[in-house]
């Protein structure tokens, strides 16, 4: 019996210990209930958002009632409210314990009566930011004394005085960003704050405010109007981490800087400052120092004596024309931003053994040299760079003379905007990594000597904006390349072998190690207005390379040139010597075959040096204009266009799109979509041979079986002669 009454008594303690948990976890109403406020129980605490424009302090209580009680531990926010009445009411009504408060963006009525913030003594973060307040609410305090986030940005206050923060004994972060304080009194501001934060504002002089801050972590001032801050920062600070102190008219930096051992962040940017005075030399834990936009002239070795650690530097947008020698105790630097100075000149000797330095920007200057530590070393081993990035645009570079040369944790490579003319083997060798080139704006002609370095990793190449005619063997040393940008270049012809050896490889991502299509930009290019450009095409895409791009340049039909070109190239090539081996040429007959597409011939021993549109090994002795080569004799239409010829397939009937326009500034898109499966005809090895004089007289439209108004397409016009006219005499 009495085990059976302990283990009752005990099974009853359990279940009132289960009901007495259920009671005590605070739960969140429905939504419908409370809307339109919101409510989120996050472990203990709950908290709640009413952000209703113009809703009345009135309606939130009322929707709050009964759903509440004082065990809730709440994070109150309401935003964009009509508070004017809140004034006649008080926070305690709502019937919960509220620690953190916030009354952001709402009218609340002026002046502001104490007694509505009655039952918040447990506050420990309270903000009325973006509301109207004029002056610092002090009588407050005496309300909500535990205070230790307080948060007055941007409510048009004027002025800090003596006994703005008094009582606020716990008070560790003040924000009073984007007011209008012009005047702060002394002893204004709590000795005990770890985060001041006065940017924004119209502070001229700070008055002594900051002298007795032996706490501070955190310290912004910026976008004021202060001159100078000597003699104005802690004069003890030894957990002092961050100064913010750009957008003011700063023109030297303090000597205090020196007695702040934990300092590891410091914004000076946008100042007035010359130099750096060796204010930075003992700042041991120094991570980051932007100092863009001012007016730094020189630095040297000093200025960084002890900053070992530094990892970030900006100096950007000064008047620097030299490095001095002066970044090499800077073991741990990882990023170097120099754009926008007058440097004239960058020798690799002044980051040489800073191992981790992997970002140096260097754009915007006028640099016409650089030079690599080769020349002070004779030995790669000993550069000790691993640059991953390098961005040299924007600079006047004629040559590289080889400075780049034996960087093989090189990933990005920038040197667009100068005035290179050409590119040796050695400027790029030992560049193993590099994935990205980008060699646009520049005056190169050709990229021939690419070809003789070996870049595996490259796989987007960016030559834009060139003086580029023929793409040869420009791609061999570029195995995996899957992005090429050619625009704006004078290219007419492409190699056949151009592509031969390379081939996209992915290789980030879900699909690293796969292959893909090398993609070929070739907009705003003579290429594109070729009458060939359907074959071209057609052979890259063999090679997995597709070429795309629109041009609005194109000559009329009659301007197009039919002079020669290499046997290895695609596209028009101006007119070449004959040469001297072949001095007997003899004419050449194709077979008509009036329903396939002809190609170019296939030889049985030797490629012939030259191929051109007419399918000639040669060029002619003399030569042809357009208009003798291909008239066909026919009425004048009224837009003197010749209609488009369709040709057609014995085998499906498909028709084939061989209108070849004449309009001036025609519009030609590429694309990679194929044709059509129409039977390619490749005239048998036998029956070429070489023309020696012009072609005959053509006869007259009748006799050629054309019906008027009719477009000879260019593929197909030495097939029609041939067909209509003997053999021509052989000399």
């Amino acid at each position: 019996m009495l085990l059976q009454n302990r283990s009752t008594m005990a099974g009853s303690a359990l279940l009132l210990t289960i009901v007495g948990l259920s009671v005590s976890v605070p739960k969140c109403p429905m939504w419908r209930e409370i809307a339109p406020c919101t409510c989120k129980q996050e472990s203990q605490i709950t908290s709640i958002k009413c952000f209703s424009r113009n809703y009345t302090y009135d309606q939130i209580s009322e929707k709050f009632q009964g759903h509440f009680n004082p065990a809730n531990r709440v994070h109150l926010s309401i935003g964009f409210a009509d508070l004017k009445d809140l004034n006649y009411r008080a926070f305690k009504d709502l019937n919960m314990t509220i620690e953190h408060l916030r009354l952001n963006h709402d009218t609340i009525g002026l002046p502001i009566n104490e007694e509505s913030f009655d039952g918040l003594s447990q506050v420990k973060y309270f903000s009325l930011a973006d509301s109207v307040l004029n002056d610092v609410p002090e009588q407050l305090w005496k309300k909500m004394p535990n205070i230790a986030t307080l948060d007055l940005g941007r409510t048009h206050i004027h002025s800090v005085t003596s006994t703005n923060f008094q009582g606020l004994d716990s008070l560790a972060y003040l924000l009073l960003p984007g007011n209008q304080i012009s005047r702060m009194d002394k002893d204004s501001i709590p000795s005990h704050l770890s985060t001041l934060h006065l940017g924004r504002n119209h502070i001229k002089i700070l008055n002594g405010t900051l002298l007795n801050l032996p706490n501070l972590n955190w310290l912004l001032v910026n976008a004021n109007q202060l001159e100078t801050l000597e003699n104005e920062l802690p004069v003890v600070a030894p957990n002092l981490q961050m100064i913010h102190a750009a957008h003011n008219f700063l023109d030297k930096l303090p000597q205090q800087l020196k007695t702040y051992p934990n300092l590891d962040t410091l914004f000076l940017n946008n100042n007035k400052l010359t130099s750096l005075d060796g204010a930075l030399s003992k700042s041991r834990k120094l991570l980051r120092l932007v100092l863009e936009n001012n007016y730094i002239n020189t630095i040297c070795a000093e200025d960084f004596a002890e900053t070992e650690m530094l990892e970030n530097l900006i100096l950007s947008h000064n008047e620097l024309t030299t490095l001095n020698n002066s970044l090499l105790n800077l073991k741990n630097l990882k990023y170097l931003n120099v754009t926008f100075n007058r440097l004239t000149e960058f020798s690799f000797q002044d980051v040489v053994g800073l191992e981790e330095l992997g970002n140096i920007d260097l754009s915007y200057n006028q640099i016409s040299k650089i030079q690599g530590p080769a020349a002070a070393f004779q030995n790669l081993v000993e550069w000790n760079i691993q640059l991953l990035e390098l961005k040299l645009d924007h600079n006047l570079l004629e040559t590289l003379n080889g400075a780049l040369s034996g960087l093989p944790y090189l990933i990005k490579l920038d040197l667009s905007f100068n005035q290179i003319k050409s590119i040796s083997p050695d400027d790029l060798i030992g560049l193993d990594q590099l994935q990205f080139l980008d060699i646009s704006y520049n005056q190169l002609t050709t990229l021939e000597e690419m070809s003789k370095t070996f870049l595996p990793k490259l796989s987007e190449l960016i030559a834009s904006h060139n003086n580029l005619t023929i793409l040869e063997r420009d791609f061999h040393g570029l195995p995996v390349l899957c992005q090429a940008n050619f625009e704006h270049n004078q290219i007419i012809a492409l190699g056949r072998d151009l592509v031969a050896k390379t081939r996209c490889q992915i290789d980030t991502g879900v699909y690293e190690g796969t292959w893909d299509t090398l993609k070929i930009n070739l907009q705003d290019n003579p290429i594109l207005c070729d009458a060939a450009l359907p074959e071209i095409m057609s052979l890259m895409e063999i090679n997995h390379t597709r070429i795309y791009g629109t041009t609005k340049s194109c000559l009329t039909l009659s301007e197009q040139p039919t002079t020669s070109k290499p046997n290895d190239f695609l596209g028009y090539i101006p007119e070449l010597p004959l040469p001297p081996s072949v001095e007997d040429p003899s004419p050449i007959q194709v077979e008509k075959k009036p329903d396939t597409i002809p190609a170019f011939p296939v030889f049985d021993s030797k490629p012939l040096p030259l191929l051109n549109v007419n399918n000639l090994p040669f060029p002619p002795e003399v030569e042809l204009t357009r208009n003798e080569q291909y008239t066909v004799a026919t009425e004048e239409t009224p837009s003197n266009h010749l209609e488009p010829l369709a040709l057609k397939t014995p085998e499906n009937d498909v028709p084939i799109n061989s209108n070849i326009s004449e309009e001036a500034n025609v519009k030609v898109e590429v694309s990679g979509e194929k044709a059509p499966n129409v039977p390619v005809e490749t005239p048998p090895p036998s029956a070429v041979e070489i023309f020696t004089e012009p072609m005959p007289t053509p006869l007259p439209l009748q006799a050629s079986g054309l019906e008027p108004n009719s477009t000879i397409p260019m593929t197909q016009t030495t097939e029609l002669l041939d067909k209509n006219t003997e053999e021509p005499r052989k000399p």
